[in-house]
């Protein structure tokens, strides 16, 4: 994939606003809250529209498509802001969904941003602690236990409903965004 100066720029401030996201959460002491799937994408952003890698740039676009709509119910339910949060739930899913409209969207990037999600869900239980509860991988959010009591059973039913939304916004970028940009991407 081509990549103009400008793209490259929106690449370095989504690689940005990962970074000043990630850091105040080492500040904090919580360093394993920056590896939430919804943070990493607005890195893989960046990283693709640096490197020229649709699948990367594809991948983080559809983590953030799905995950800033979740992240805005978090916080409508109380869930804690923070201003750094911007860099990546705002500015990334801009940059993300800029760019796959620009370049278009890898085929097959929705079984990917799938599989990537359960090894992000498996790392975060490997290597977090369980009060910090990244990814979801321990435990049901706070309300959702009461519809769905089995963890294990929400996180299929989560991962499933995600590949159907991945699926879906593969196909709707490729029917539309291929109509306004025909320009041949190559990766």
């Amino acid at each position: 994939m081509r990549v103009s100066g400008r793209a490259r720029l929106l690449g370095v401030a989504a690689l940005a606003g990962y970074a000043v996201h990630a850091m105040y959460h080492v500040s904090r002491g919580e360093p394993e809250h920056a590896i939430w799937v919804c943070h990493l994408a607005a890195a893989f952003v960046g990283v693709g529209l640096l490197a020229g890698t649709q699948l990367l740039l594809s991948v983080g676009a559809l983590h953030l498509a799905l995950g800033t709509p979740l992240w805005l119910f978090d916080l409508s339910q109380g869930g804690e802001f923070l201003p750094t949060s911007l860099g990546t739930h705002v500015l990334g899913l801009a940059i993300g969904l800029w760019s796959i409209w620009r370049f278009g969207i890898y085929r097959g990037a929705w079984w990917i941003a799938a599989a990537i999600m359960l090894a992000l869900i498996v790392l975060s239980r490997l290597i977090t602690p369980a009060r910090s509860n990244v990814n979801l991988a321990f435990a049901t959010p706070n309300g959702m236990d009461r519809y769905i009591s089995s963890h294990l059973a929400y996180l299929a039913i989560m991962i499933g409903i995600s590949c159907v939304y991945f699926w879906s916004v593969e196909t709707l970028v490729r029917r539309f965004a291929a109509a306004a940009n025909p320009e041949e991407i190559a990766s």
